[in-house]
């Protein structure tokens, strides 16, 4: 291995020990002191080339207080931390660490930790804010729709209302007029002449 080989692997050791503070002191991990430990025992053990010796009785004696009677087969304790540290670091992922040059993961099915450049692809990113406009855009036009949809239902009602009252004005006219005794004009062409 070449003298910069050496340098990078040293540069990205410190990259990964850097990522590894910044988790450990995000609201995630820092009122998990056993996540920590777990987190901070799989990721040194690996950065010292010792990944082989990651297994689940290592972790319980050496990061979480187990003593040497513990059995893996009869008490889940690392398996059941093991899940709680892969839920914990994808939120961590998904809010603030998000940014971070650096993401640290915990496959399924092992606890050897896997180190990986956190970047967005450029095309990835791009796609993703034409998708974002597109929905701002959707729920705008739908917006405008909505509001078209209320004043034209609006507007319907109140013609409506407006239709009822109208013929409820008619119809009681109408009653007043078949209530009230007709008058018979002296005059008129239909009238009665009193003599």
């Amino acid at each position: 291995m070449t003298e910069e080989g050496i340098l990078a692997g040293e540069q990205g050791n410190a990259d990964i020990r850097a990522a590894l503070e910044r988790i450990t002191a995000s609201p995630d991990f820092d009122k998990s002191p056993q996540l920590v430990s777990f987190l901070r025992f799989v990721v040194g053990a690996t950065l010292a080339g010792r990944s082989r010796q990651i297994k689940a009785y290592t972790i319980a004696t050496d990061a979480l207080g187990r003593d040497a009677r513990f059995d893996p087969q009869a008490d889940p304790i690392v398996r059941v931390e093991a899940g709680r540290l892969r839920r914990a670091l994808a939120r961590y992922y998904a809010n603030g660490g998000r940014e971070d040059p650096i993401a640290i993961e915990l496959p399924r099915g092992g606890y050897v930790p896997v180190f990986r450049a956190n970047r967005v692809p450029p095309g990835l990113l791009a796609r993703l804010q034409v998708q974002r406009r597109q929905f701002v855009d959707a729920l705008h036009d739908n917006y405008r729709l909505l509001i078209l949809i209320v004043v034209i239902a609006a507007t319907v009602s109140v013609s409506f209302d407006l239709l009822w009252m109208e013929i409820g004005k008619m119809n009681e006219t109408e009653q007043a007029l078949q209530s009230a005794p007709l008058a018979l004009s002296p005059s008129g062409p239909h009238g009665s002449h009193i003599h």
